[in-house]
């Protein structure tokens, strides 16, 4: 009985003993495989120009892509300026949207800011349908469309994200920098006349009824053309490729991600990795960034991490965001610190000596 009770228990102890290495094994499995790098979506090239154009990404169908990129070519200023773009699509991801305050597509987030790096990525532009009382949206470089809108929501909101063009109707928010909206028309470098009410009551527009005060126009007037064109290369600086040509592997490229959280006079910040892919760029707006070298010189940048604009063929609001925004650096050698500021008010500093050259793991 002895022998059998020592077998017994040696049995048992044999037995925990494998649950135990079973469950290791089961944890460091499932820890790998949520710490192993995202895999990225497959890019596909609508048309290529050069590689100074703005790379637009469409989450949709090559057909849908097709299709709003040839409208946006169609419409001043865009149609006599085609080279400046290049258009790619991204059909084997379905970004996760939501109902933003019950008004407004928004798919901007993380995972969809991570899967349009397979493209190379200035502008993100989602697809979806929804009924036409949902507003689509601008936020940061992401445009969320809602299809059942005119195609002039297009132009709208991509001269909130493109330019940081404020809403021409009345009332609205007026960003600090936007240009389109002033107090005195003097202060119009060009423009196709005088009209009270932009964004506020006592603020001047430069056109009667441009896209960015009404859907039923398709016009951004003289003086929102020449905002948005100071915001593209200039055919002087483009090298035309071949229309065949491919963009470098994104799956080789690596960027900083640096998440952070926007609060009463400073940002907070949630994450600072290494990301495989294409960089693109973080839109325009009131928020300034910069690249400290080691040598002192600096390269600055803009960017929206503040303003949500929501627009439908019969109103629209601008929201002020409480969400986490991320944005992309480029990875330079000579990078030792990124500051992030409003007003010359410095909201954040990371130390970029900091963080290695491995992608980061989820």
């Amino acid at each position: 009985h002895l022998i059998i009770l020592i077998m017994k228990k040696a049995l048992l102890v044999l037995i925990i003993a494998v649950i135990f290495i079973l469950g290791i094994l089961a944890y460091f499995l499932i820890s790998n495989k949520q710490l192993s790098p995202a895999s990225l979506a497959t890019c596909n090239t609508l048309s290529y120009n050069s590689q100074q154009a703005k790379n637009i990404v469409f989450f949709s169908s090559k057909e849908q892509a097709q299709e709003y990129s040839t409208y946006l070519l169609s419409q001043q200023p865009f149609s006599k300026n085609k080279q400046a773009f290049n258009f790619y699509y991204i059909d084997t991801y379905t970004p996760s949207c939501e109902l933003y305050k019950n008004i407004a597509i928004l798919c901007y987030n993380k995972e969809l800011v991570q899967q349009a790096s397979a493209c190379p990525n200035d502008y993100i532009i989602t697809i979806d349908t929804k009924p036409s009382n949902i507003r689509s949206s601008s936020y940061m470089n992401t445009l969320s469309i809602n299809s059942a809108h005119s195609k002039t929501v297009l132009l709208h909101e991509l001269g909130h994200a493109l330019a940081f063009l404020a809403d021409e109707y009345v009332p609205s928010t007026l960003p600090l920098k936007s240009k389109n909206c002033v107090s005195d028309c003097k202060s119009f470098s060009v423009s196709d006349g005088c009209f009270e009410g932009c964004s506020n009551n006592n603020y001047y527009r430069s056109i009667q009824s441009s896209v960015m005060r009404t859907l039923s126009s398709s016009e951004y007037g003289s003086l929102n053309n020449q905002l948005i064109l100071s915001q593209l290369p200039s055919a002087s600086q483009i090298i035309t490729g071949k229309p065949t040509q491919e963009f470098s592997d994104c799956s080789q490229e690596k960027y900083y991600l640096i998440e952070g959280k926007l609060e009463p006079n400073k940002i907070t910040i949630l994450s600072q990795n290494i990301e495989q892919g294409c960089v693109g760029s973080n839109g325009v707006g009131d928020f300034d960034y910069k690249l400290i070298m080691q040598d002192g010189s600096i390269s600055t940048s803009e960017f929206n991490p503040e303003l949500i604009f929501t627009d439908n063929q019969e109103t629209g609001s601008v929201e002020i965001s409480e969400r986490p925004f991320y944005l992309k650096i480029p990875i330079i050698e000579q990078a030792k610190t990124l500051e992030i500021s409003k007003n010359q008010q410095t909201l954040a500093q990371i130390n970029l000596l900091g963080l290695d050259a491995r992608p980061c793991r989820k």
